[in-house]
């Protein structure tokens, strides 16, 4: 059970949620109905700022039932590190993608991204984490 491994059950939720159901998946459809391969600076973006978001979700998930795992010995990040900490950092993560998602918008070549999504967008969402 990856529930014994903090890092292989935070690798497993990670690269399934974040990369091969976004980079992935679009790919195999694309290469199913017979379309040609096409790097795209959206999917890339997708699949990157999802496999972050996932990465704090697999990390974060254990903290409702941190007095469960304490009783049955199990091993998580949060029973290592305690909830507080374990919540500060999923926070700064969080945000930090956030930054790097306005940072694309900003860097990126005109017309890749909507403006208004990634820049005010995840300016909006990330700013609800400091609030």
């Amino acid at each position: 059970r990856t529930k014994q491994n903090p890092i292989l059950a935070g690798l497993t939720i990670a690269t399934v949620r974040g990369f091969l159901l976004n980079f992935g998946v679009y790919y195999a459809v694309k290469d199913a109905i017979g379309a040609t391969f096409q790097w795209s600076p959206k999917v890339a973006f997708i699949a990157r700022f999802m496999t972050t978001f996932a990465t704090v979700i697999a990390v974060t998930k254990d903290l409702p039932d941190i007095e469960g795992d304490k009783a049955y010995n199990i091993e998580t990040f949060a029973t290592k590190l305690g909830v507080d900490q374990i919540a500060k950092g999923a926070t700064i993560c969080l945000l930090l993608n956030y930054v790097h998602a306005i940072m694309t918008g900003l860097l990126s070549k005109a017309g890749s991204f909507n403006p208004v999504a990634m820049i005010g967008g995840h300016l909006a969402l990330g700013s609800m984490l400091i609030a």
